[in-house]
């Protein structure tokens, strides 16, 4: 007989045959059963000497080797338990197994596993890498998730995202009920990153990219020292890229006829003509650096954490000829262009950002709650330079005079620069505090409580210089925010505990939490959620959410930006370099959401072979708060001050901050399903494979479909309702799929997305005419290689030990989603390929090395 002591784990951690003969009372019993499991407790921390107790051979297996980053030298989370002893017929001795939680193992049972042979299949960088390649495996939506370690919230994403996927035992994806017990909002997905007992690492990367097409080429360097010694952990890591611009030259584009009148103007360009293609990018050139460091500690019973970051960005776009311009008479009433090269160096637009943070937590058991308490400080700065032209208003004031001593042909007075310049600072400060416990146990389990507290403070200083009106401007906010939450998640029947064991197992998540920032209402949400596996194979989820939307601090004070998007402009069917202006948006006002959300989760065979998903979710808001919509004829006519033309009608500039909304709803149905295989390697007498030895290849699938019922809006009172699905471009149906091959040493992710056809209408208000986005496929590659695992082994190591080299291949067909008009009248010029998609198809080959 073999008898399991049950606890919220099912990771055997201690097992040994114990002759019960010699404990016949039940509180004998009872007391063997504590002392082993202080025993196998003690065991997992390191408590108790039992190195004196343990066989040679398995001293030998959980000690581990950190002197290489192999995945199969530094593991000590996860060596098998002692075989079990077989039960004698007829004799007095019995098996007792005590269970025990897995090291950095969630306190809320996962969803899904990947472990240390799935996560390598996906071939990823570093652990951030690996997270957005999983997120098809989440839920499709392609959100990304909040992350644990060990169970455990952290601060900043970005003190762990840096880290190799080598130094992962295990990367569990969490159900939605998880988002509520970890005091994070209802909705929020959850992945536990479940790291290695020890690990240490040299990690330097070095990628070069470029276009098939050829004009642009990207260079990236990273290199960094990653430690994990039990629950302490370290961490410095550096990283810095490049990429050149992208000018039309490089493109087969048709010159716009106003830059072609303008470029037949110029009446001192050397050799009589200049290309305006020249002068302008359609992708400019960027460069990024960065550094982060951090430290993760225990002291006692408590653990604490500092971070530091660092960020620099600029960019640098082309948007024009130097030239200016002038009208002179012709003698005959009209007037005739005349344009003059100023400069040999293009029109610029510059944006140029540094920014600095440092947090720091402790976490630890306070009063009996799991308790962490964080703080923030975030310090960042920006300024941006955009070249309009050059002043020829003296110019043109002495031809207007007609003064005789002036030749328009010949020499120019100064033509200054116009040039607009913004610069901004933005400080924030944020404090949080999280506690969790079970409170209360029913007969269907524990009840557990989760309490979170976050204060907040902004500053923020934005100038500004126009060179149209050669005014200054200086503002000044600030604001600060508080807000709470409380959830609580009750068990109500469960198949283990016996409890209306025929309705299977069913939970219920409740949570309230209320947000105050300055000078605005209370903001509030309600939410409640049912989880319920009717039978061990189906998961049932739903959820049903009313909030007051109200703005909060950085929605109304967020830093000013001001962006150079390449956009369509509709309107005159033309592409165009806009500024897109972002930031705060004072005149914000709240309303209401409710969310309905209903999910299924299949399971109907053994290992996680295969699962489907089915959901429908609908959304209400009135007077809600949204981004602006893509720029559209009907966007531009609901919201005509935030675009911006010049006298020619021209796209300049769009206010693209946050928006206020009567009404909007969305309703979709999303499915998918998730095929996992993982080969079968038999191993003798159940001992872990040698180093050596071929690993097993694992196989995962994914395809997610998404369709959406409706989406439609109601800007404000008196303009019609956009339907977004049949007229702003919004496909009804969008496909992703993703297949993942691999094993130790080599590997390939193929993803592909596909959108159905979607329309736009085009052209001014009334005009009925109509553009079409037909149906679109596009496949992305990724391949990766390690010569050492591939090659015959070695003695020791070599320059192969630990390389990786990878060649990914974006938009591998070179395909791209075109533009058709379809009415009414005589179509347009038709757009060119490289005017919608001037990248095309992407390559990146790159060298990781590991020491």
């Amino acid at each position: 007989m073999t008898r399991r002591l049950p606890h919220d784990a099912t990771t055997a951690m201690f097992v040994h045959p114990v002759p019960l003969g010699q404990f016949s009372s039940p509180v004998s019993r009872t007391a063997l059963c504590i002392a082993l499991g202080a025993a196998s407790f003690s065991v997992l921390f390191g408590a108790l000497p039992v190195a004196a107790h343990a066989a040679p051979g398995a001293m030998a297996a959980s000690t581990p080797d950190t002197s290489s980053p192999n995945p199969d030298h530094d593991i000590s989370s996860q060596q098998p338990a002692p075989p079990l002893q077989p039960t004698v017929p007829g004799s007095t001795e019995e098996e007792i197994i005590v269970l025990g939680k897995r090291w950095g193992q969630a306190e809320i049972a996962s969803e899904r596993d990947l472990d240390e042979q799935q996560i390598g299949a996906y071939g990823a960088d570093d652990i951030g890498d690996l997270v957005k390649s999983v997120t098809p495996l989440i839920d499709g939506t392609g959100e990304a998730p909040v992350l644990l370690v060990n169970g455990k919230r952290i601060t900043d994403p970005s003190e762990i995202t840096g880290y190799p996927p080598e130094a992962l035992a295990r990367l569990a994806i969490l159900p939605p009920e998880a988002a509520a017990h970890y005091g994070y909002p209802a909705g929020k997905r959850v992945v536990n990153l479940e790291l290695k007992k020890k690990f240490a690492s040299w990690t330097t990367d070095a990628g070069i990219s470029a276009p098939t097409a050829g004009g642009r080429y990207g260079t990236q360097l990273s290199a960094g020292r990653h430690t994990i010694a039990g629950n302490t952990r370290w961490n410095a890591q550096a990283s810095y890229s490049r990429d050149t611009m992208l000018r039309r030259i490089a493109r087969d584009i048709p010159l716009r006829p106003e830059i072609l009148t303008i470029s037949q103007s110029v009446i001192n360009a050397e050799n009589g003509d200049i290309d305006p293609d020249a002068y302008e990018t359609l992708m400019g050139a960027s460069e990024t650096a960065s550094f982060n460091a951090g430290i993760n500690r225990p002291f006692g019973d408590f653990s604490g954490s500092l971070n530091f970051n660092a960020n620099r960005n600029s960019n640098r776009q082309l948007v024009g000829m130097p030239v200016a311009s002038i009208r002179v008479p012709d003698g005959n009433g009209a007037t005739t262009l005349v344009s003059k090269l100023i400069s040999d160096n293009a029109l610029e637009s510059r944006q140029r950002s540094t920014s600095f943070g440092v947090s720091a937590s402790v976490s630890g058991p306070v009063m009996g709650w799991q308790s962490s308490l964080s703080l923030q400080y975030n310090n960042s700065r920006s300024r941006n330079a955009y070249e309009r032209g050059f002043d020829a208003s003296e110019v043109q004031a002495l031809v207007d005079a007609q003064n005789p001593s002036f030749d328009p042909y010949g020499a120019w007075p100064d033509t200054p620069l116009l040039a607009d310049r913004t610069r901004s600072r933005t400080q924030s400060l944020n404090g949080s505090f999280n506690m969790s416990k079970s409170i209360l146990t029913l007969p269907a389990g524990a009840v557990n409580a989760s309490v979170s507290l976050n204060a907040s403070r902004f500053r923020t200083r934005y100038s500004a210089y126009s060179s149209a009106s050669k005014a200054f401007t200086d503002s000044k906010s600030g604001s600060e925010q508080v807000d709470g939450q409380m959830s609580f998640t009750i068990p109500v029947a469960s198949r283990a505990q016996d409890v209306l064991a025929t309705l299977g197992d069913l939970s219920l998540d409740v949570s309230a939490s209320a947000r105050r920032a300055s000078d605005t209402p209370l903001y509030y949400r309600l939410n409640g959620g049912m989880s319920w596996s009717p039978f061990p194979i189906l998961n049932l989820r739903a959820s049903l959410s009313h909030e007051n939307v109200e703005p909060s601090s950085d929605q109304r004070n967020g830093s000013r930006m001001e962006i150079l998007n390449r956009v369509f402009d509709f309107a005159r069917q033309e592409y165009v370099q806009a500024l897109y202006i972002f930031g705060g948006n004072p005149d914000l006002h709240g309303g209401s959401s409710r969310n309905l959300s209903i999910n299924a989760m299949l399971r109907p065979f053994k290992d996680d072979l295969a699962t489907f998903n089915f959901g429908y979710q609908r959304n209400v808001a009135r007077g809600g708060i949204s981004a602006l919509p893509s720029l559209t004829p009907e966007i531009e006519a609901a919201f005509p001050e935030r675009v911006i033309r010049d006298a020619s009608g021209k796209l300049v500039a769009v206010d693209a901050r946050a928006i206020n909304i009567a009404h909007d709803v969305n309703a979709q149905i999303s499915s998918g399903v998730s095929l996992r295989w993982t080969e079968k390697v038999a191993a003798p007498d159940g001992t872990p494979p040698s180093p050596a030895a071929p690993r097993p290849w694992s196989v995962t699938a994914t395809i997610n479909h998404r369709w959406q019922l409706e989406s439609k809006s109601l800007i404000r009172t008196g303009l019609p309702v956009i339907d977004r699905l049949r007229g702003s471009g919004q496909p009804r149906h969008n496909i992703s799929a993703q297949l993942v091959a691999g094993k130790r040493g080599m590997g390939a992710t193929l993803s592909g997305n596909w959108n159905a056809t979607a329309y736009v209408r085009g052209g001014t208000a009334g005009s009925g005419m109509m553009f079409r986005y037909p149906a679109n496929t596009m496949f992305s590659l990724s391949l990766f290689a390690e010569p050492e695992h591939l090659m015959p082994p070695r003695e020791g190591k070599w320059w192969a030990s630990n390389l990786r080299v990878s060649l990914d291949i974006q938009n591998l067909f070179n395909s791209y989603r075109r533009i058709d008009y379809i009415g009414p009248g005589t179509a347009p010029q038709a757009l060119a390929r490289d005017e919608i998609d001037p990248m095309g198809r992407t390559i990146r080959l790159s060298l990781r090395k590991q020491f």
